[in-house]
């Protein structure tokens, strides 16, 4: 799936559970050879009156656990330069919001009809430590 379609979905997806949203996600960047991400960690952000804090998507498809690890973990980008894990994310949920990689994908039984499923992980703070877990997975 591409970018643009995990991030559309994701953004009808905030919407829909009744969020104020803004994509953040900056498009391509022929300099950079590369989008470049609100805090180098979400295309997407939602608010709602009756919740505290942001909520912070990263949307992809099936490359869930390649997120993770960049952001967990760090990486090297096209240019062999090596990314440090996103130093980011600890303030980010600090500061009482909420963070999420949204991966889409297409799911069903051989011979039936697929339907998009999301997979959601959630990042939290653990005693003082970066954790993830799988929060939930759902059908469309």
């Amino acid at each position: 799936m591409s970018q643009t379609l995990s991030l559309q979905r994701s953004h009808e997806e905030l919407k829909r559970q009744g969020y104020a949203t803004w994509i953040v996600e900056k498009p391509w960047n022929p300099y950079t050879k590369r989008r470049e991400d609100l805090f180098n960690l979400f295309d997407l952000i939602g608010i709602r009156g009756d919740l505290q804090g942001v909520i912070g998507i990263q949307a992809c498809g099936e490359d869930m656990a390649y997120h993770i690890y960049k952001i967990l973990d760090g990486y090297t980008d096209n240019q062999g330069r090596f990314i440090p894990p996103n130093p980011y994310l600890r303030v980010w949920l600090q500061s009482q919001n909420r963070a999420f990689i949204w991966a889409w994908r297409m799911r069903g039984k051989h011979g039936k009809r697929k339907l998009w499923q999301l997979l959601e992980v959630e990042f939290l703070l653990d005693n003082g430590q970066i954790v993830h877990r799988l929060t939930k997975a759902k059908n469309d």
